[in-house]
């Protein structure tokens, strides 16, 4: 039986804001910097913020200051930045709605945040939309050190939460993150797409065997939660 969801933000809860937005493509117009080059930069230097090892807009000064040709100099605007960002965040209403009716039925079932953010990130979507609460336990990337699918970031989310594996469905968008748990015995629900998430998770907490389960039927929009 299904005790705990390990749950994912970006592509469950919300967006996912590098992938899915122009919030890099504005980021590296607004300071003159080759918008690939700074994505590229950014995909291979995530790690570093998400883990927690250096704070992300330390992270995008150095990041930025090293792609201007020639270097420019000067410190990144992080109120814009923090605007830019928040203004690319979209949330998903029916997914919010769908762990809080979870919640509601199953009162035993423990859920715990398990997404790669920033902390800063994290936390300006969290005062925004107020997903945190929704959660027992916060294992986000920033919080444990440890950034997905990497196996050791499962280890230590099970051990802090004292959860088992068997009993410990993981949701996320990603398969390499999917495979890893796999690995370790923990079931899996893969939401491919948003808009299929609050269909399939009744019947994964519920199934006896849910590894496995694919939401993957297309997405055509909606629209997210009203900032509170």
């Amino acid at each position: 039986m299904i005790r705990t969801l390990f749950v994912d933000a970006g592509g469950v809860l919300y967006n996912n804001i590098n992938e899915e937005t122009d919030f890099l493509v504005r980021v590296a117009d607004n300071y003159g910097v080759h918008r690939e080059e700074l994505a590229r930069s950014i995909e291979e230097r995530a790690h570093v913020y998400e883990s927690g090892a250096q704070p992300v807009h330390q992270v995008l000064q150095r990041l930025i200051t090293n792609a201007q040709r020639p270097p420019r100099g000067g410190r990144v605007d992080v109120r814009w930045l923090d605007h830019a960002y928040l203004e690319s965040v979209r949330a998903y209403d029916d997914n919010f709605r769908a762990l809080r009716k979870i919640r509601e039925v199953r009162p035993d079932l423990r859920l715990v945040l398990t997404n790669n953010e920033a902390e800063h990130w994290d936390r300006l979507k969290d005062e925004a939309f107020g997903h945190f609460a929704m959660f027992d336990a916060l294992c986000s990337s920033w919080r444990i050190c440890r950034v997905k699918p990497a196996r050791s970031f499962f280890v230590e989310a099970l051990h802090s939460c004292r959860a088992t594996a068997a009993e410990t469905l993981v949701i996320d968008d990603r398969r390499t993150v999917l495979r890893t748990a796999s690995a370790l015995g923990m079931p899996t629900l893969h939401v491919a797409v948003p808009d299929v998430f609050a269909d399939w998770l009744w019947s994964a907490v519920h199934d006896a065997r849910p590894a496995g389960l694919s939401a993957a039927r297309p997405y055509h929009g909606g629209n997210g939660l009203t900032p509170r």
